[in-house]
């Protein structure tokens, strides 16, 4: 446990100082000098409204999971957020799984399965973005056999994971090969399998995927919204390809993480993607920097907020169990809506 969190500090900290490297300080701090900083309220206005639009989102996913209040939804996505913003290896994700099901009494096969399927259709809508920004003409990437190929792997995994969602039984099935399996892993298979089928409603429904589609697109046009604010803060003023390309190239980083807290890879992508752009080191870092200080100082706020909202305690956030009033432990009984 602690070996890796080592790597991953060590890591963060050569990304650092290779971001660093050349830079001229006295420049970097009149960037910050001259921000204007009333561009992050905006920012922050928009970041708040886009996570609302993710809980709604994830309420789409639990149609026939069960019932959550979108305020619950909304609550446990700050803090998941928070979590992943101060524990290493995206620790966040399986956070809101677990308020989610403690709380509201939902299967964590179900939450876990429609997570799934939000991030099919996250990954297809990502890949259109990615191909989108690197067919601009000022990031002149030229491998369009790799873009192709990118985009073959996109459709196959979107389109297989619809066909596998509306043919996948809804009850266990009795096929000859799951009988052949050994007792223990048969009777998991055979009580999970109906809430697992549950959590693919999202994708199996036309009308749910279009819906899901259309609140991912807008997600994803309320980030791009949010990297262009914190550009007018740090006065960039860049065309809004510039921004498509931060927001991917973000976006990317969050997906795949390699340091904890993406500390020196955040930095070092965004300085590679601005200069592109023609913008000074200087200035690209302490966008990067800046940025990055104050949309973790702002996730651990409003996570912090949402738990004292919530009543979460510390203790609460990775608890197995559902907890009553008076703070006794007992199973989670799954809420099925017919």
């Amino acid at each position: 446990m602690r070996s890796p969190l080592l790597v991953q500090l060590a890591v963060a900290a050569v990304l650092l100082a290779l971001a660093a490297w050349q830079i001229d300080f006295k420049k970097l701090g009149e960037s910050f000098a001259h921000a204007h900083y009333a561009w992050l309220a905006l920012a922050t206005g928009v970041y708040v409204s886009s996570r609302i639009v993710h809980a709604f989102e994830w309420r789409i996913t639990l149609t026939k999971v069960g019932h959550a209040p979108i305020g619950g939804l909304f609550g446990a996505l700050l803090i998941g957020t928070l979590v992943n913003a101060v524990v290493p290896a995206s620790a966040g994700e399986v956070v809101k799984i677990q308020l989610v099901a403690n709380r509201y009494g939902l299967p964590r096969t179900g939450l876990v399965a429609g997570r799934g399927a939000e991030a099919i259709v996250n990954a297809a809508i990502m890949t259109i973005f990615i191909l989108t920004s690197f067919a601009l003409p000022s990031v002149g990437y030229g491998s369009r056999d790799l873009l192709w190929l990118l985009a073959a792997v996109s459709v196959f995994v979107f389109g297989g994971a619809v066909v596998v969602s509306r043919t996948l039984p809804q009850s266990f099935p009795s096929w000859r090969w799951l009988r052949r399996l050994p007792h223990r892993l048969h009777d998991v298979l055979q009580r999970h399998w109906p809430r697992f089928a549950d959590g693919l409603e999202a994708i199996r429904r036309p009308r749910l995927l279009t819906i899901q589609i259309l609140l991912n697109l807008f997600g994803w046009g309320v980030d791009l919204l949010i990297f262009w604010a914190y550009g007018e803060a740090f006065g960039l003023h860049l065309p809004l390809a510039a921004y498509l390309s931060v927001t991917v190239v973000i976006a990317l980083i969050t997906v795949f993480p390699i340091t904890f807290g993406n500390i020196g890879t955040y930095e070092l992508a965004i300085l590679s993607v601005l200069s592109l752009y023609a913008v000074s080191p200087e200035r690209a870092l302490a966008y990067a920097a800046g940025t990055h200080i104050f949309s973790t100082i702002l996730n651990i706020g409003l996570g912090l907020v949402a738990m004292w909202a919530m009543g979460v305690q510390p203790r609460d956030v990775f608890r197995l169990r559902r907890t009553t009033p008076n703070g006794a432990a007992v199973e989670a009984a799954p809420r099925r809506d017919a």
